[in-house]
């Protein structure tokens, strides 16, 4: 790898604009240098003067092969939809370059161990873009559950209520699908929207990379046109007696917008992780309070770390990421959401969005009680497989 690392991003709209504002920042300090653009849809000019302000020479295209073939970067970094993760990723590996993918990434179990051998075969790098896995609070609180600072830890619950609105779900042809003709997609609430949460709850379990975790599944949808906006999983490990179960609910369709939170239940400690804000409370076994450092490492910058130094260990690696695919391949076989009946539901902000009825108290319960929503239960999930 060069010096000051060169960085080619495929998908510029969407995340891929966090991603691109995140580069301008970083070779505007020289610690990259921003050499190609690739997305169908031509980023604003405006962006494009400043990247090119910051990196110098810098090729914009359409077409992602021809862009790296021409530009040959050292890392390549893959902002794109589910489905197309793949096939990108394959293209930067030919090109000799070093792979940050956004999450999930892939849409099915055979694509990832695919991928996996084949970033192995070519001696490369990949990370996946978990950003809450370079979050210190996490990983403080990974530390007090592997230590036993909480006591005995009877299990793990994730609660999220988002409020999102048609538009989140018209906003391309792929959202809230589980195919698109031929293509798996497996987009979904539990596996895009709130993927974070279920892979931090993974690592805060301790979670080994080759797990083959049991999994509970209920999933509705409200809006959505296929995939789940509402669902409730459990997650656990047949065999470990020490495993720590875990239950993610969450949902789309809330009253009311709310940060989602991590909820450790020790026998003498709990701990509140609201992972999108890298905040950590709660006390260990003996009372004391609980703190975590304040902030997160790049993954970008971690890469950039590992790629230099082996010994640096990869904050999100592709390979590790087996049990969060897992937990997306028992979503993807189990197809289609259920519709919700319209009992369930009722209207807010005229007709642009749809609200699940009581469901903002019923994913905190699921998570305080450790119970999916049939056992809570509720009756529109009582019939739930």
């Amino acid at each position: 790898m060069t010096d000051v690392p060169r960085i080619a991003l495929i998908g510029v709209h969407g995340y891929g604009g966090v991603h691109l504002e995140r580069l301008i920042e970083l070779a505007a300090a020289d610690r990259v240098r921003i050499v190609g653009l690739a997305d169908p849809r031509p980023p604003e000019a405006e962006v494009v003067e400043r990247a090119r302000a910051v990196s110098g020479s810098m090729q914009v295209a359409a077409d992602a092969e021809a862009l790296l073939d021409a530009a040959r970067p050292d890392i390549t970094i893959v902002a794109t939809p589910i489905h197309t993760h793949v096939p990108l990723a394959r293209l930067a590996l030919a090109a000799g370059s070093h792979v940050l993918v956004e999450k999930p990434p892939t849409s099915t179990m055979a694509q990832f161990d695919a991928l996996v051998a084949e970033v192995a075969a070519a001696g490369l790098a990949c990370q996946v873009g978990f950003q809450s896995l370079g979050s210190r609070a996490p990983a403080h609180a990974a530390r007090l559950v592997a230590d036993g600072r909480l006591g005995r830890v009877r299990g793990i619950g994730v609660h999220g209520a988002w409020t999102r609105d048609r538009t989140y779900f018209d906003r391309a042809p792929w959202a809230g699908r589980m195919r698109l003709g031929d293509v798996a997609v497996t987009d979904g609430a539990l596996t895009n929207a709130y993927a974070h949460a279920v892979a931090t709850a993974l690592r805060l379990a301790g979670t080994p990379d080759d797990a083959t975790p049991a999994v509970q599944l209920e999933r509705f949808r409200a809006m959505s046109p296929e995939g789940d906006d509402t669902a409730a999983v459990r997650i656990s490990v047949e065999g470990s007696p020490d495993h720590i179960p875990i239950v993610v609910a969450v949902t789309l369709c809330a009253a009311i917008n709310r940060d989602p939170q991590l909820v450790v239940h020790g026998d003498g400690g709990r701990l509140e992780l609201a992972y999108t804000r890298d905040t950590l409370s709660g006390h260990t076994a003996d009372g004391s309070p609980v703190t975590a450092p304040a902030g997160r490492v790049d993954l970008l910058e971690n890469l950039i770390e590992h790629i230099a130094d082996a010994s640096v260990p990869l904050l999100s690696p592709l390979a590790g990421c087996r049990p969060f695919m897992q937990v997306l391949e028992a979503v993807r076989l189990d197809g289609p959401a259920r519709p919700l009946p319209a009992r369930a539901l009722s209207a807010a902000d005229g007709t642009t969005r749809t609200v699940v009825t009581g469901v903002d108290e019923y994913v905190r319960r699921c998570a305080e009680e450790l119970r999916l929503f049939s056992e809570l239960p509720v009756d529109w999930a009582e019939d739930a497989p």
